[in-house]
């Protein structure tokens, strides 16, 4: 599947409304001064959900939340292999270093520890 967006960015579906829930992350990938698109869906599985978002991005890189997980994935992983995933209960510098590591996946440089 070929692109849609003109402008690199790594592609977030956000299902059932609950961007707030991941503030945190949002922040960490403009920290490393990526850009993003959130799109919204009103249902989905997360995990292809964000191998369809990486697919569709120029970067290669999508992501996808709901209400209790958020997945980091990589177009040229297989769709059932994500990258990273994220549980809402973590706190919010694993949120924050999940961010990063996304955007730094775009940049090509090393991953943050979730955890620290």
């Amino acid at each position: 599947m070929d692109s849609n967006h003109s402008a690199p960015a790594i592609v977030i579906t956000v299902i059932n409304d609950c961007t707030s829930l991941w503030h945190e992350v949002l922040l960490g990938i403009e920290e490393e001064g990526i850009p993003f698109l959130l799109q919204r869906h009103p249902a989905g599985d997360v995990v292809d959900s964000a191998w369809q978002a990486a697919r569709s991005s120029p970067l290669l890189v999508g992501i996808a939340c709901d209400r209790h997980t958020l997945v980091v994935h990589y177009k040229n992983l297989p769709a059932s292999a994500p990258l990273f995933t994220l549980m809402h209960h973590q706190d919010s510098q694993a949120h924050r270093n999940t961010g990063n590591n996304a955007a730094r996946l775009v940049k090509g440089i090393p991953f943050r520890d979730l955890n620290s």
